[in-house]
């Protein structure tokens, strides 16, 4: 009787441990994607929290959404950055990225730098987040630069030059992206809102709000899902 016992408690014991074996192998490792954002002091989010910067906001909007899980984004953007600087510092970078986005210009821009040499080097550093991407130029997405001339801040200035320059830089911007097979959303319209929505402008009445990134974000979340991670 004893050993009967013991027989059927032994029994018990392997098929719990083949069970709970099963169980954990059944279950699908996640793994973590990457995002790397490259620009300026649009990237980084200026007078904004971090989390409030739409490469977050675009992570959690991405891992809310879909079955992807996303770690913090890793940005390398520095407020004030021209695009010279900004592939300066890439030049070297290395890895293997899920999503990469761009946003560079309006410091080329406001400091009146050369258009044509902005052409060359913005094409160089789409290039380089193409190489950087693990999808290519899949992977990659250019956000259109905002028009900065709606702000408080440069009230009383040319404001109808600042939009038509800008124009113009969105442009190329559109059309490199295009000769790249890389997707370019427009976000310019949306920044031109904080000339009526106070809401959707920082402390330093220059910057977007965390509430205008959000806007960003809502407007193209839906598209860069299949586009850019499908």
């Amino acid at each position: 009787m004893k050993i009967r016992f013991i027989l059927i408690s032994l029994l018990v014991f392997l098929l719990s441990c083949k069970t709970t074996e099963k169980t954990a192998n059944s279950e699908p490792a996640v793994s973590t994607l990457k995002y790397l954002a490259l620009g300026d002091s649009y990237t980084i989010g200026e007078m904004v929290e971090a989390e409030g910067s739409f490469p977050f906001q675009l992570v959690t909007a991405i891992n809310s959404k879909t079955n992807f899980k996303f770690a913090p984004p890793r940005i390398i953007a520095k407020t004030g950055w021209r695009t010279d600087e900004l592939l300066k510092e890439i030049k070297l970078l290395e890895g293997s990225y899920d999503l990469v986005s761009v946003l560079i210009g309006v410091n080329n821009q406001y400091q009146g730098k050369d258009i044509e040499k902005f052409r060359t080097e913005f094409k160089l550093i789409v290039e380089k987040a193409i190489s950087l991407s693990n999808k290519g130029s899949k992977g990659v997405f250019v956000y259109s630069i905002p028009n900065y001339g709606v702000m408080p801040f440069v009230r009383g200035k040319n404001t109808k030059k600042i939009g038509k320059e800008l124009k113009e830089y969105n442009s190329i911007c559109s059309e490199i992206s295009k000769q790249l097979e890389v997707s370019f959303y427009n976000i310019t319209e949306i920044s031109e809102k904080a000339s009526f929505d106070t809401k959707l402008i920082a402390d330093d009445k220059l910057h977007p709000s965390k509430f205008q990134y959000k806007i960003w974000v809502d407007e193209t979340v839906n598209r860069i899902i299949p586009n850019q991670l499908q």
